[in-house]
């Protein structure tokens, strides 16, 4: 019997169907910002010079990045029937937790949440919140998450697998025409699934590490033609990656890169035969008690920006990473991820490809525990030898999941993604050794 089965045995029985209450914020919330403050931040954001720093923390994106329908088209991805009665159970002491953190800094839990620019944060265990905090949102807000939700699309994959319908040995072509005839024909659907498919055009890999800035780099050049950034003449966002090129073989480094969650749910719509928004409401958003409907933002062409440009709320969340916990049924009302998918994540990973890259080079001290020992896989950043699951994202957003404690972390940041907030989530993590 699996883990996670024997666990669910001991777990409180299914939550009832009923709204809750929210826990009160804390500080001044960005939902209070003047009109006139508002009108400034739109028309700033209206003037395509300022495109690119809508990926770095301001003033200006301190308020949109919990407001982007507000100045980008999205796409709604559906919560269904009454929400789950999340239980509270407050433990003053993931507070007092002390851990090492930027420039060697030791502060306690509490101290990290008011001193780095952390918007809001919780920690369920055992279907339970244990600690919960906003300080410039509410609980109703909803909150970029950035590529912390990469692993929407990379569990819709796993999904599919489980279910036969994709082979993750076969080429992306396979289920990408548009790339066939290109160098994709050499990359499987697994080296895309774990960003080491050998090609240039990365995000953070390339010989001048300017890619999310510098309008001659594919990388750039993709997102332009997604909208993300000033379009420059180019249209056909197939037609920039056909151009990429192999710089090794795949499989060998973990090299990061948004273009390949961007394909994967492209392989979704191409099985399932419908937009991605759709997809994920009916296999997952609809499925988990959620209490609020999330947003992709939309590309002018018509694609939804699952990799990252996803709003959800703190609670929601969390509830998607409780999927993957003995706690599932009781915090979510469904047991849509098998015991077997879990596995099969938590084992997929290769530690050998981990540490060359940039973002394997930049997590491991922030897991110093277990350095040496990490790899990724399924779009997840880090996966640890105990099994517990890491997604980050841009401005410090994450999501933190301990399937063999039965714990979830999930925090959203407007800072520059060098707050270690890793490193705090897994320090909550030991605790419970």
């Amino acid at each position: 019997m699996h883990f996670r089965t024997l666990m669910r045995a001991t777990v409180a029985t299914l939550a009832l169907f009923l709204p809750q209450a929210a826990s009160a914020q804390e500080g001044m919330s960005t939902a209070d910002t003047p009109l006139d403050r508002v009108k400034e931040i739109q028309e700033y954001f209206a003037d395509p010079a300022n495109a690119v720093s809508f990926q770095f923390a301001s003033p200006e994106t301190h308020y949109i990045w919990q407001h982007v329908s507000q100045i980008f088209p999205t796409a709604h991805f559906m919560r269904s029937g009454m929400p789950t009665v999340l239980e509270e159970a407050p433990d003053a002491s993931i507070g007092e937790i002390s851990f090492t953190g930027k420039e060697g800094a030791v502060r306690t839990v509490a101290e990290h949440f008011e001193e780095m620019p952390l918007d809001a944060m919780l920690v369920m265990k055992d279907g339970k919140i244990l600690y919960e905090r906003y300080k410039t949102m509410s609980p109703d807000m909803t909150h970029i998450t950035f590529s912390a939700s990469k692993v929407f699309s990379s569990t819709i994959l796993a999904l599919l697998e489980d279910e036969g319908k994709v082979d993750l040995s076969k080429p992306v072509t396979e289920y990408v025409d548009q790339l066939k005839g290109s160098v994709w024909d050499t990359v499987t659907l697994r080296e895309v699934a774990d960003m080491q498919t050998g090609l240039n055009g990365t995000e953070h890999d390339e010989p001048n590490p300017d890619s999310r800035t510098n309008p001659k780099q594919i990388w750039y050049r993709w997102a332009a033609t997604l909208g993300i950034f000033p379009n420059q003449g180019e249209s056909d966002t197939f037609a920039v990656l056909r151009a990429m090129e192999r710089n090794k073989p795949g499989g060998q480094v973990f090299e990061y890169n948004s273009i390949n969650t961007w394909l994967l749910a492209r392989v979704a719509e191409e099985v399932e035969d419908r937009p991605f928004a759709e997809i994920f409401t009916d296999r997952i958003w609809s499925k988990i008690g959620v209490d609020h409907d999330g947003n992709f933002i939309m590309s002018p062409n018509g694609y939804a920006l699952a990799f990252g440009m996803t709003s959800v709320t703190l609670r929601d969340f969390a509830r998607f990473g409780a999927m993957f916990t003995p706690s599932a049924e009781t915090v979510t009302g469904a047991d849509v991820i098998s015991d077997e998918i879990v596995e099969r994540i938590q084992s997929a990973g290769n530690p050998a490809a981990y540490p060359d890259g940039y973002v394997g080079h930049v997590m491991s001290p922030k897991f110093a525990d277990a350095e040496g020992q990490l790899s990724n896989a399924y779009m997840w950043d880090a996966i640890l030898p105990d099994g517990d699951l890491f997604k980050g994202g841009v401005g410090g957003q994450g999501l933190y999941v301990s399937p063999s404690k039965d714990l979830v972390a999930v925090w959203f940041t407007t800072g520059d993604g060098s707050e270690w907030n890793e490193a705090m989530a897994r320090a909550i993590a030991l605790h419970f050794d």
